[in-house]
């Protein structure tokens, strides 16, 4: 008795044998002929218009951003010495402004300001961290002013020592200006 599964095994045999006596005889399956290819379109004619205009805004806006960027009087040309030794004139160098002595002065009296600042802020650190250490909470104000006392003056001359730089500072500052050389 012949299974379920032998119905299509003999189709798929009967097949591959009809395929092997068309191989012997030379009569090959005719393969389709391939399909034309597609259609070019052309792009109508707004649209070629609409893309030459916007080629054409953008050329002109680059042509006057470059006007704009060359309009400080620079000659025209890549050697600026040349055309000014030939116009006459002196040829133009742009100098970058010089800060004057009382600018310069002034900065260091910030520097030094600051640096004292640094100082008096790591001397108050120190303060805090004597009052704050748990081990010195039964010390008696006397005992504990005497280990304050260096952290103390040291503050106290600092203190004085950024005052005065900020005194010079703001005397100095009132005459800082850029000037060109």
């Amino acid at each position: 008795m012949p299974s379920e599964h032998d119905e299509p095994r003999a189709r798929q045999l009967e097949a591959l044998r009809r395929y092997m006596a068309q191989l012997g005889t030379g009569d090959e399956p005719v393969a389709p002929e391939p399909a034309p290819p597609p259609e070019r379109r052309r792009p109508s004619l707004p649209w070629l218009a609409l893309t030459g205009l916007l080629v054409a805004a953008a050329l002109v806006g680059g042509v006057l951003v470059g006007a704009v960027a060359w309009s400080d009087d620079r000659p025209a040309g890549g050697d600026a010495g040349a055309a000014g030794a030939s116009s006459g004139r002196s040829p133009t160098t742009t100098v970058a402004p010089v800060a004057t002595l009382a600018c310069k002065t002034a900065v260091d009296r910030a520097n030094a300001m600051l640096a004292s600042a640094v100082k008096l802020r790591g001397d108050l650190a120190e303060h805090d961290r004597v009052l704050r250490d748990p081990a010195n909470s039964g010390l008696s104000a006397a005992e504990l002013l005497r280990r304050l006392a260096p952290v103390a003056q040291a503050g106290s001359s600092e203190a004085a020592r950024f005052d005065r730089e900020l005194a010079a500072y703001r005397q100095v500052v009132d005459e800082c200006g850029v000037r060109a050389p």
